[in-house]
């Protein structure tokens, strides 16, 4: 049987121990996210390079379901590399203020975009051309977490063979 004295720095060791491996572990989850979609003409022309879509994630600050789509699905693929060669993942916030650049290299406001793609629903996630033409099936909302990822392949599937045939859809 342990004594007193020896079980607390026993187990002082051990949380010591637990907080040296988890602290790394929570900053680089902390330091994990999604680039801002500053400049969509240079995130397109990056996108015909690779030959894979444009992802935006239309998202708002106080909305629980970007939260969660974010920290469960998005940054988990993301840092399981899941997107590398599949698409690439942008951002934009609908409270974002300072304007970004279109496809078409004008300056808009976040929720111009929105306006224009009607996505001003959140979360919802568009899958673009190069020159930001909607390609597969957008995701809007999350309506089943479980299958979500799913749904998120199956969209990616679509508009990876769109790109790659050459022909837009939708």
């Amino acid at each position: 049987m342990f004594s007193k004295a020896t079980f607390y720095p026993r187990k002082s060791a051990a949380l010591i121990l637990l907080l040296l491996i988890a602290g790394p572990l929570s900053l680089l989850a902390a330091e994990a996210v999604i680039p801002a979609a500053d400049n969509l003409i240079n995130t397109g022309q990056a996108a015909r390079q690779l030959g894979v879509p444009t992802v935006v994630f239309v998202s708002r600050a106080a909305c629980p379901y970007c939260r969660t789509l974010r920290d469960q699905i998005l940054l988990p693929m993301q840092h399981a590399n899941k997107f590398v060669d599949r698409m690439i993942l942008v951002e934009i916030s609908l409270e974002r203020v300072e304007p970004l650049t279109g496809f078409d290299n004008k300056q808009i406001t976040a929720q111009e975009f929105a306006d224009h793609y009607q996505a001003g629903i959140t979360p919802t996630l568009l899958f673009l051309d190069p020159e930001g033409r909607e390609i597969g099936r957008r995701l809007v909302g999350i309506s089943n977490l479980e299958l979500y990822g799913h749904y998120l392949q199956e969209s990616i599937d679509e508009a990876l063979l769109a790109i790659r045939s050459g022909l837009p859809e939708g």
